[in-house]
């Protein structure tokens, strides 16, 4: 319930001071805003990125450049780019787009309340926090499959 920010101060105060409307719009703007940016790319990233990594190479190519996955999969050395890296390019940003979507929904459901509530507050930072490092670590992993075999 968004309205439990301490028992003596009304919702969307601060220490009985009122909490401003504006910031607190913008903030929920600026989370919705970028829980759908997260998703954009999510959806982007797994129906359009992802299929052209795992294009087949027909039989008898001489070249393995062109075909990421295959390129991946025909060293043992860079085997793990593949099982490792790419597992976790197609999985981990689903797990961010959730996390963002959560902050996004207790700012635009919650907004006074946000800001005046330090738990609250803690909560979205740790979510917004959690789901920059997964995007981050899936970002590094991206720069280890493209180093080796980019898609083109």
């Amino acid at each position: 319930m968004c309205s439990s920010v301490s028992a003596t101060a009304w919702p969307g105060t601060h220490d009985g001071v009122p909490v401003p409307a504006r910031p607190a719009r913008w903030l929920a703007w600026l989370a919705i805003g970028t829980a759908v940016l997260v998703w954009l790319s999510t959806i982007t990233g797994t129906y359009v990125v992802f299929p052209l990594y795992r294009v087949p190479p027909p039989e008898g190519v001489p070249s393995l450049e062109a075909y990421p996955r295959a390129l991946l999969m025909a060293n043992p050395d860079t085997r793990w780019l593949h099982s490792f890296a790419m597992e976790v390019k197609e999985h981990v940003p689903w797990g961010a787009s959730i996390l963002t979507t959560a902050v996004a929904f207790v700012a635009s459901r919650c907004r006074t309340t946000l800001l005046a509530d330090r738990s609250l507050r803690t909560m979205a930072m740790v979510l917004t926090t959690g789901a920059l490092v997964l995007v981050s670590f899936v970002a590094l992993m991206g720069v280890f499959v493209n180093k080796v075999a980019p898609v083109e």
